[in-house]
C-alpha cells in the first residue's frame, strides 16, 4: 500500500482486509476510500478500490435478491410512466421542503396531503399544449437511503427509470447540507447526474487477456498513454474480468473506467427547484445555490407556492432540456389534437415505430407538412429528419 495515503487510511484498509462478512467488507472499504487523500498520486488506488467496492455491492444486491420471498407484491413505489415523468425529491426534514405543495400548484393533486409526511408517492399530471407530464412527489431521502434506509432503495430504483429528477431545496435551510445528502445518495446508488455517458465500451471476451484500443485523436491525447493503459487493465482485472476488449472513444478518467464497469450505472438529467422563496432572507440563499451548483445544473428555479410563483413556460423549458420535440399525426387530412413526443433529430422511421410497428413494416412513403418551410408539403422516406411541430401522414403498402 502506498505511503501517500496516510496512517488512518492504512488502518482502515487493514480493517477491510480483516472483515469477515460481505456487509462489513463494504463498510470498511467505503471508510478507507473516504480517508484516502484525493490527488494525482492516489488516483489509481482510489479507482482500484472503487472497482472492488462496486463488485462487492453487486454481490450484496444479488444476495438480497435471492433472500427475498418468491411471492410477488406490487410496491407502491413502482409507478408506471405516463408521458414524460418528473420525480420530485428532497432530503428528509420536518417540516418538509414543500414538494407536495409544488405538486398541488402544478397539477391540483394531493391537496389534502400538504403539510403531512409523504410516506408513499403522490402523483399528478401537469398539462400544457395537450402534452401530459407526470409529476411524482416521492418520499424524502434519508441519510443512508442508498443502503435501504427509509425505503431508500425503492425510491432510488424509481429515479433510475424517470425522465427528469427534480432536486427540491428549501431556501430557508442550509443549502449545502440538503444538496450533499441528495447527491451522495444518488452517487452511491450508481446514478450519475448531468454528466454524459463516458466514451468507453468494455466487452468481455473469451481469450487474449485485456486489450485497450484508443479509437479517436482525443482518446490518444494523453502524454502518458502507456501508463494509463496499464491502469485501465488493472481496474478491469480487479473487477473480476480476465479477458476483454476496451474501446476508448474520447478523453476519459479512471473514475469513468470504474463507472463503465458497473452494469447498473445510469445517467440522468436533473434540475433544482428552490422552494419557500417567499420567506424572509431567502434571496441570499438562492444566489448561493446558483453560485455553488450552476456549473452542474443548467436549470435552477426559485419558486413560492404561497405566491404561486412558478415559470409559466415550465413545460416548454422541460421539453427543450430533455431535447424532445412535438409532432402531429394526420390521417385523411385530419390532424390529431394531441402531439407525439419524440427525441430531437428523430427520423420518420422513429415516428412510424412509435405509432405501431406495422407502420414501419408496411411503410411506403410519408407526407411532411411543415408550415414555416418553403415547400410546405413534402413526400419523404424513412430517413427524413423530423422537426418540432411537423405534421406527418404515413402511407403504407
Amino acid at each position: 500500500m502506498s505511503s501517500n495515503i496516510g496512517p488512518e487510511a492504512k488502518a482502515a484498509y487493514q480493517r477491510y482486509l480483516d472483515a469477515s462478512s460481505l456487509d462489513e467488507k463494504i463498510k470498511r472499504l467505503e471508510e478507507f476510500i473516504s480517508l484516502v487523500p484525493k490527488h494525482k498520486a492516489t488516483e489509481k488506488i482510489v479507482a482500484l478500490n472503487k472497482s472492488r467496492l462496486a463488485k462487492l455491492r453487486r454481490q450484496q444486491e444479488e444476495h438480497r435478491q435471492r433472500a427475498k420471498s418468491t411471492g410477488k407484491i406490487v410496491s407502491p413505489f413502482s409507478i408506471k410512466k405516463e408521458g414524460i415523468q418528473l420525480i420530485l425529491i428532497s432530503d428528509y426534514r420536518t417540516p418538509g421542503v414543500g414538494k407536495t405543495s409544488l405538486l398541488n400548484l402544478l397539477t391540483g393533486a394531493a391537496k389534502e396531503q400538504i403539510g403531512k409526511f409523504t410516506a408513499i408517492p403522490e402523483i399528478g399530471i401537469y398539462t400544457f399544449n395537450e402534452i401530459r407530464i407526470q409529476i411524482v412527489d416521492m418520499p424524502s431521502l434519508m441519510e443512508g437511503a442508498s443502503t435501504g434506509v427509509g425505503n431508500g432503495k425503492e425510491i432510488l430504483s424509481q429515479l433510475r427509470a424517470c425522465d427528469l429528477i427534480c432536486l427540491c431545496v428549501d431556501l430557508s435551510r442550509n443549502i449545502k447540507e440538503q444538496m450533499n445528502l441528495m447527491l451522495t445518495e444518488l452517487t452511491n446508488s450508481d446514478i450519475r447526474i448531468n454528466v454524459p455517458v463516458p466514451p468507453i465500451n468494455i466487452e468481455k471476451t473469451g481469450s487474449n487477456k485485456i486489450q485497450v484500443f484508443y479509437l479517436t485523436k482525443e482518446a490518444k491525447n494523453n502524454p502518458d498513454l502507456v501508463s494509463f493503459t496499464e491502469k485501465i487493465k488493472e481496474i478491469v482485472h480487479e473487477n473480476g474480468i480476465r479477458n476483454a476488449v476496451v474501446k476508448v472513444f474520447g478523453s476519459i478518467t479512471l473514475e469513468q473506467v470504474v463507472d463503465a464497469l458497473i452494469p447498473a450505472m445510469v445517467y440522468k438529467k436533473a434540475i433544482i427547484l428552490a422552494t419557500k422563496g417567499d420567506l424572509p432572507h431567502t434571496e441570499a440563499n438562492f444566489q448561493l445555490l446558483k453560485e455553488l451548483y450552476s456549473n452542474n445544473f443548467s436549470i435552477i428555479l426559485g419558486t413560492s407556492t404561497k405566491k404561486r410563483n412558478f415559470p409559466d413556460d415550465f413545460g416548454d423549458m422541460i421539453l427543450k432540456y430533455l431535447e424532445k420535440i412535438k409532432v402531429y399525426t394526420s390521417q385523411s387530412g385530419n390532424v390529431a389534437e394531441k402531439p407525439l413526443l419524440i427525441d430531437k433529430a428523430s427520423k420518420v422511421k422513429d415516428v412510424a415505430l412509435k405509432i405501431h410497428r406495422s407502420f414501419l413494416e408496411n411503410f411506403d412513403y410519408a407526407i411532411i407538412i411543415r408550415k414555416e418551410a418553403r415547400q410546405k408539403r413534402k413526400k419523404v422516406g424513412l430517413d427524413y429528419e423530423m422537426k418540432d411541430n411537423d405534421i406527418i401522414e404515413i402511407h403504407t403498402i
